[in-house]
């Protein structure tokens, strides 16, 4: 939708990071392109991108505390796993996402395992290295496996489906 080089020009001297957003952005123009009516003349506003931007801030809060609060017990699960590694040669990204999808398994009962672990792959696919999106899904696999084992994951409702 922005393919007008002046246009890019005026958004990279408000915020040199504006690309990074313009997936979002064009989302955001299209789902309102999408409701408006020819008939309407005059000022609309664009449409929020989310549903319900309070619950989506309440998960984002709960995603942030729990990953912090739990970064010990993660950084365990993940050494266990990563024995073989040398982690210093680690992608900083990779660990954080790691320690997010734990988080997520962990910590939010109504989220299927397989959903999170698909979505930080997807994550690691955009914003790191192009072989992390293997090392990340072997990793949670085998954590994912273990904390079954013991009983640690606890999922209700839709979080029950494989």
């Amino acid at each position: 939708m922005v393919a007008s080089e002046a246009l890019q020009n005026v958004m990279e001297e408000q915020n040199i990071w504006w690309a990074e957003a313009l997936d979002l952005i064009n989302s955001m123009v299209l789902k309102t392109i999408k409701v408006a009516h020819p008939d309407k003349k005059g000022h609309f506003e664009l449409l929020s991108l989310f549903r319900d931007e309070e619950d989506d801030m309440e998960f984002m809060e709960k995603l942030f505390r729990q990953t912090i609060e739990n970064d010990a017990y993660f950084e365990t699960l993940i050494g266990e796993k990563t024995q073989n590694w040398d982690l210093e040669r680690i992608a900083l990204i990779d660990i954080i996402l790691l320690k997010m999808a734990l988080s997520e398994i962990l910590h939010f009962p109504g989220i299927p395992i397989k959903v999170s672990i698909n979505e930080y792959i997807d994550i690691s696919k955009d914003y790191s290295t192009p072989k992390s999106k293997i090392f990340i899904n072997g990793v949670i696999d085998n954590i994912v496996a273990d904390l079954k084992t013991k009983g640690s994951i606890a999922k209700t409702g839709r979080g029950l489906l494989e």
